[in-house]
C-alpha cells in the first residue's frame, strides 16, 4: 500500500540520462550563462546552481518528459510498421520514417538503462549489462532500506512526517554544534616551513591544469556535496563551467 502522508519536496538530483538527449547540452549552456550574479566566487557558483536546479526541474517535465512511455509508444509504432511491411513493400516515407522510429528506440532504451543504473548504484555494470530488471530490485530494495517511515523518541514512536522531520533535524542539529567559550588560535612561528621556499609553494595558486585534472578523476557519480549535482555535470560541461569553477577555487 502505497504512503499517502506528505513528507515534503523530493530531493533533487541530476539523472545521467538527461546527457543523451540532443538538446540537453544546449539548455545547459543557455541557463549557466544567462543569469547575472555580483559577489565573490562561491556565491556566484552556488546562485548559478541554485537558479539551474529550478530550470532543469521543469525541463525535466515539459522537455525530457516520462521516457517510459515514449519508449512503449515508439515500440509500438514500429510494431505497425512490422506489420505493414509483412503486408506490403513499404514506401519512402516510410521506410525513413521506420528508421528514424529505430534509432529512437534505442536512444531511448539507453536512457532507460540509465536511469536505472543510477537508481541501483551499480557501478560494476556500468557496460552493456541491459538487465532492468535486476535494476529494479537493487533499487526497489535501497529504497526500502532508506526510508523512514517513524522513530523512535524515548520510548514514544513518531509517526507524523512533520514531527519526524523535526526529530531528525534537531539530533543532527545538536549532534553539529559546539559552543567555544574559547577557541583555539593557531599562532606562531613554524620553522620548519618559513626559510625554506615551501610557503609560497603552500600558497600558490592552483593551476589550471591540476584543478581539471582533480575533477576529470573523479566517479561522474558522485557529488561534490547534496545539492544534487554529481560530478558528471562537471565534466561533461567543464567548457561552460570551468570560469566559475576555477575562479571559486583561487578564491576558496
Amino acid at each position: 500500500m502505497e504512503d499517502e502522508r506528505d513528507w515534503g519536496p523530493k530531493l533533487f538530483r541530476v539523472l545521467n540520462a538527461w546527457f543523451l538527449h540532443k538538446d540537453f547540452q544546449k539548455f545547459w549552456e543557455l541557463s549557466w550563462k544567462e543569469p547575472s550574479v555580483v559577489g565573490w566566487a562561491g556565491f556566484i557558483l552556488f546562485q548559478k546552481l541554485k537558479r539551474l536546479k529550478g530550470s532543469l526541474g521543469s525541463w525535466n517535465v515539459e522537455v525530457f518528459g516520462n521516457v517510459q512511455n515514449k519508449l512503449k509508444a515508439a515500440e509500438g509504432e514500429l510494431h505497425n510498421f512490422d506489420i505493414l511491411a509483412e503486408d506490403g513493400e513499404l514506401d519512402g516515407a516510410e521506410k525513413v520514417r521506420r528508421s528514424e522510429v529505430r534509432a529512437e528506440i534505442w536512444r531511448l532504451s539507453r536512457m532507460v538503462e540509465r536511469l536505472w543504473l543510477q537508481k541501483s548504484r551499480l557501478t560494476w555494470a556500468m557496460k552493456g549489462d541491459k538487465n532492468t530488471r535486476y535494476f529494479h530490485v537493487v533499487a526497489k530494495g535501497r529504497t526500502i532500506r532508506n526510508e523512514i517511515n517513524s522513530i523512535l523518541d524515548g520510548e514514544v514512536v513518531v509517526e507524523d512526517p512533520g514531527q519526524v522531520k523535526c526529530k531528525v533535524f534537531d539530533h543532527f542539529k545538536n549532534q553539529y554544534t559546539k559552543h567555544w567559550s574559547s577557541r583555539l588560535v593557531l599562532g606562531g612561528c613554524f620553522s620548519t616551513v618559513i626559510g625554506r621556499g615551501r610557503s609560497g609553494w603552500l600558497e600558490s595558486d592552483f593551476p589550471v591544469a591540476e584543478i581539471k585534472s582533480a575533477v576529470m578523476d573523479c566517479d561522474g557519480n558522485k557529488a561534490p556535496r547534496s545539492d544534487g549535482f554529481n560530478l558528471m555535470c562537471y565534466q561533461k560541461f567543464w567548457k561552460v563551467m570551468k570560469g566559475d569553477v576555477v575562479q571559486f577555487v583561487k578564491e576558496f
